[in-house]
């Protein structure tokens, strides 16, 4: 660690709640550093992928995003987008070369002036633990491109995959994501779309019955119509197409001769190849 290492720090702070909390603590003589610049947003969920990248490769140690609270967004839905879009770039910082640990997501109200300067110090102290930020950008890389790449993954559901799949296997992949992002706020999405996939996997040990795929079509179309927000509704609605249309290949899939006849789509991988 570099002992006069001053990070800086770029924060994105949603108008209503974060930003706020920032004046609060400010008024309350709640310090933190000024190595943190904030910059105010109309909502968290107007943070896209690119402005975090920009951020990083403009000489950023350390990206924090703040916003409402979930369930208390000013626009209903934009921080679960947020969120969303949150643990899918995660995933690319690694591949870029920076350290999952320099980029951070945090809720805070427009009454959490003291949260906010934990929060902003907690952030800072660690980055100066991990030292400067050392980034080798390749000259023909577009990072504009990359960025609306992850921001259409993280907002349309889109899904890559680098080798041939069958129905079933994206279904789990889709599931298994929805699971790990839900925001937990409504039950048809946290606990229905875990009780599909788990009726999707005894399709892989041909365990399934008919009665269950039964259920599992109810399942889908009740958790497409009654999810809060798109992310349950697109799961509901994915299951819900595959059964409709690809049921032949489920049963191929039961019989344990899948064919895997959906092609690869190596995606945001041939931006990456330039």
């Amino acid at each position: 660690m570099d002992q006069g290492f001053e990070p800086k720090i770029i924060a994105f702070l949603c108008n209503w709640c974060s930003y706020a909390g920032a004046d609060l603590a400010g008024s309350l003589r709640y310090s933190y550093p000024p190595q943190l610049y904030p910059i105010r947003v109309p909502c968290s969920g107007r943070v896209e992928p690119e402005f975090v990248l920009k951020a990083f490769f403009s000489g950023a140690d350390g990206v924090l995003v703040a916003g409402c609270h979930p369930g208390d967004c000013h626009y209903k839905t934009g921080n679960y987008y947020t969120n969303r879009r949150f643990n899918l770039l995660m995933r690319f910082l690694e591949i870029l070369g920076i350290p999952q640990e320099r980029f951070r997501l945090e809720w805070i109200s427009g009454s959490e002036g003291l949260k906010f300067s934990k929060v902003a110090n907690e952030f800072i102290s660690n980055i100066k633990n991990l030292g400067p930020l050392s980034l080798k950008t390749p000259s023909d890389f577009d990072w504009q491109d990359l960025g609306r790449v992850i921001a259409t993954v993280g907002s349309a559901g889109k899904l890559f995959w680098e080798e041939p799949k069958c129905m079933t296997d994206l279904i789990d992949f889709f599931l298994k994501y929805v699971q790990e992002n839900s925001c937990a706020e409504c039950i048809p999405c946290r606990i229905g779309t875990k009780r599909m996939q788990e009726l999707t996997r005894k399709i892989f040990d041909s365990s399934i019955t008919e009665d269950e795929i039964n259920i599992l079509y109810a399942l889908s179309d009740d958790i497409g119509a009654s999810s809060k927000c798109d992310l349950g509704k697109m799961a509901g609605r994915a299951v819900k197409y595959a059964l409709d249309y690809c049921r032949a290949d489920i049963n191929e899939h039961i019989k344990g001769s899948c064919a895997h006849n959906i092609p690869a789509n190596s995606g945001w991988l041939q931006i990456m190849a330039k």
